[in-house]
């Protein structure tokens, strides 16, 4: 059983899935309206739930290229 799930990780729709998932995920982080951030004071130059979205966005961005790259 442990084989099969490695195999379906390993194949184009699951990472093409993940990759859509991963930027779903990203731009909701970035948007601060939908995740009701709005409400967070701006004292603080750095923000962690953007940061986070960016990084969800960077992920998708390599597993998309992955995935088209893969044959």
């Amino acid at each position: 059983m442990k084989s099969k799930k490695t195999n379906f990780f390993k194949t184009k729709k699951a990472t093409t899935s993940f990759a859509i998932i991963a930027l779903i995920g990203g731009f909701l982080f970035l948007n601060k309206g939908i995740t009701g951030n709005v409400i967070l004071s701006n004292k603080y130059s750095f923000d962690l739930v953007s940061s986070i979205g960016l990084s969800l966005i960077l992920c998708a961005i390599v597993l998309g290229v992955y995935s088209i790259k893969r044959k």
